[in-house]
């Protein structure tokens, strides 16, 4: 991957005109990190959604370009969207549960992408599944592989949808709000996979409302508002010294919270 160009995004519902992101625009080069912050519902996972093709066409209205390697997204047929999504592009969503099948193993389900995306025999396929989930931070890798999804925990399914992006290549990961529901520990833990993610070479779009998670990864941010783009920058510059009331106001909350979390202990 090159480049993922975003320009002029806007997303509405058709039955009403408050738009629900509002001509926004980035770009997100390899083994890059862009990160967008801010409360719910300031159109984060929304922008992502429409990058993806998620949004339905009946209920949202979406224009402006969203380009990978200079050819459209946005609109573009589901038989050409197949050979992208899951091999070029990895999503993890926020409620990890919801992308995998309940019913059949880990490592069986990573079996079944990888033969879709890759022409790799068994063997092969069975050493990378293992080396993905090392990578990403799970040492059981037997008992992750004989585990369906609900014998796991959240961190641990997050962590797993890491090392499917790992083992296929993906070349530009799409996080929705990944750490929301973890420890501390666990967060950090989720966090480094997305380090080693872009460290390969991938490029990582990351949803967040947590400063502290994205000053881990490390890059550039965009803080977002009702749909507006409100300040953007390295995302430790941005930490260090906000310039809007909006940001400023994010900052002290992580802060806060950064600060019961040490009193908990």
């Amino acid at each position: 991957m090159r480049e993922l160009k975003v320009s002029e995004l806007s997303v509405s519902l058709k039955d009403k005109g408050q738009p629900l992101v509002d001509k926004l625009s980035f770009r997100l080069g390899a083994g890059e990190s862009l990160i967008l912050l801010g409360q719910s519902g300031c159109g984060k996972t929304m922008t992502c959604r429409a990058v993806m093709g998620l949004l339905e066409k009946s209920r949202f209205r979406v224009s402006g370009s969203a380009s990978l390697d200079g050819g459209e997204l946005l609109g573009m047929p589901e038989k050409h969207r197949a050979g992208i999504y899951g091999k070029k592009v990895a999503f993890v969503p926020q409620n990890p549960m919801t992308a995998l099948d309940p019913s059949v193993s880990i490592g069986r389900q990573m079996d079944e992408t990888l033969h879709l995306h890759t022409k790799l025999n068994r063997a092969q396929r069975q050493a990378r599944i293992r080396a993905s989930l090392l990578e990403a931070g799970l040492e059981e890798t037997e008992r992750v592989c004989h585990s369906r999804p609900n014998m796991l925990s959240g961190g641990m399914i997050q962590r797993v949808l890491i090392a499917l992006a790992l083992s296929t290549g993906a070349e530009l990961v799409i996080a929705d709000e990944p750490t929301t529901a973890l420890d501390v520990v666990l967060r950090n833990e989720t966090v480094d996979a997305f380090v080693r993610l872009r460290a390969k070479g991938a490029a990582v779009l990351f949803v967040t409302h947590d400063f502290a998670a994205a000053r881990r990864l490390g890059g550039e941010v965009l803080v977002m508002r009702e749909g507006t783009l409100v300040e953007r920058g390295d995302v430790r510059e941005v930490w260090a010294s906000p310039e809007k009331e909006y940001t400023k106001a994010l900052v002290r909350a992580s802060a806060l919270s950064k600060g019961a979390r040490h009193a908990d202990r």
